[in-house]
């Protein structure tokens, strides 16, 4: 009998160890027993390379987030990063890359060009795409499957069309790059124009693939050049639709060129603190006081200033956009997982859809509101600008633009900058 009795003691403290055994290699924790799937599509080549690394830094401290707050759940989330290189038929082949692997959520490419390239195959294959900065009007429809964090381009000429506004600007040109994120832009000016009462005076739009814009742009300048030589003063301001690499050549054609190099210039977000343009053009912007939009996360919510420390910790950098707006997107389609149990595709969107209404989600940007189309319907907008400081061109933030009012706040500096 005492050795039946050893036997079963014996056996329970086998037990016993091996639960031991594996608490200590699990950390206390249950082990993950699903895996949730994200994908991220970014241009980590190309002309946005130095913003695409920072969405990927800023998804990655997502990643790293969801891992900790869910693992007791038995949750584990992965993150698939591809790059687009700035062209959507690459786009298009990474997303059905990371398709193929299971991912049925991606932070989608920056740009609307990216976008548009990706989308039929979303739409298609139920794949929820969510942008970060693709703001193009042309790809406002409402029950697709793109989502975009920011408000669209028609949000933003409203903040231009206020910018001109309160210089007074009565005659308008524009260069562009001509796809879907510079005709977007080209389409809501013209709509801006008749509301605002400015003139658009001349358009023109070069090619943005790599090996045409190098020619392409430039002719551009001239052409706008031409047209306006008698126009330049005051009341005239030039606006640039272009991003870093393409936007290099464009602001040195400017400043080469003896009537726009003297002209007011307008930015706008594909732009938006560039170091690239600042190194290239920073002087050129300077000159013409340039004033820039772009899509942004207010700076004083408890929110943003932790998504701040964490990022400049891990990412060692400043979080301008998109990285706030990168971190929220795959921060917000994981908790949306972990919080539905799925990665279902129908029942992820249709949470999101929800929460998009409902505005259940808040982060680093803010509570996010999506409209009828899924994109940002209460965008912030902050205007930038170059000042030379110690002989050096400087981005400084002019103010910020009320979308609801329709109004613009601006900085000291700001202020000085923008009427001196």
């Amino acid at each position: 009998m005492a050795s039946k009795t050893l036997y079963i003691i014996i056996g329970v403290l086998v037990v016993i160890l091996a639960i031991v055994g594996i608490l200590l290699t699990t950390g206390g924790q249950q082990r993950p027993t699903q895996v949730f799937k994200l994908g991220a599509l970014l241009p980590l080549t190309g002309g946005f390379s130095s913003y695409a690394k920072l969405a990927q830094c800023a998804s990655q401290l997502a990643i790293d987030e969801l891992n900790a707050e869910y693992a007791n759940k038995g949750y584990r989330f992965e993150l698939y990063v591809e790059d687009t290189q700035l062209d959507p038929n690459v786009a298009l082949q990474k997303l059905q890359a990371l398709y193929a692997r299971g991912v049925r959520a991606v932070h989608a490419g920056l740009t609307s060009r990216e976008a548009s390239g990706e989308k039929p195959f979303a739409d298609q294959n139920k794949i929820i795409l969510f942008s970060a900065w693709s703001t193009s009007s042309l790809l406002a429809i409402p029950n697709d499957w793109l989502y975009r964090i920011v408000g669209t381009d028609a949000k933003q000429i409203r903040a231009i069309g206020a910018i001109l506004k309160e210089l007074g600007v009565k005659n308008v040109a524009l260069i562009y790059r001509k796809d879907p994120y510079g005709e977007g832009l080209y389409l809501e000016l013209q709509k801006e124009a008749a509301k605002r009462g400015f003139k658009l005076v001349s358009v023109a739009a070069y090619d943005p693939d790599p090996k045409v814009f190098p020619q392409a742009a430039p002719e551009a300048v001239r052409k706008i050049s031409t047209e306006v030589k008698d126009l330049v003063g005051p009341d005239f301001a030039l606006v640039i639709v272009s991003f870093e690499d393409d936007g290099s050549v464009v602001l040195k054609a400017i400043g080469q060129d003896p009537v726009l190099s003297k002209a007011r210039l307008i930015g706008t977000e594909g732009m938006a603190f560039s170091p690239i343009l600042l190194q290239e053009g920073g002087d050129v912007m300077a000159k013409g006081k340039i004033v820039g939009t772009a899509n942004w996360a207010l700076p004083t919510t408890p929110e943003y200033k932790q998504f701040y420390q964490k990022f400049k910790e891990k990412c060692g950098a400043e979080p301008i956009t998109p990285a706030p707006q990168s971190y929220d997107i795959i921060k917000m389609l994981g908790e949306i997982m972990a919080t539905i149990g799925t990665d279902d595709p129908d029942k992820v969107r249709a949470t999101l859809e929800q929460w998009g209404r409902q505005g259940t989600y808040k982060g680093a940007t803010g509570v996010v509101l999506l409209d009828e189309n899924g994109d940002r319907a209460n965008p912030n907008f902050l205007l930038w600008g170059v000042a030379m400081k110690d002989g050096k061109p400087t981005y400084i933030e002019v103010g910020y633009y009320n979308y609801d009012k329709d109004t613009i706040e601006f900085t000291p500096e700001g202020k000085q900058y923008f009427y001196g």
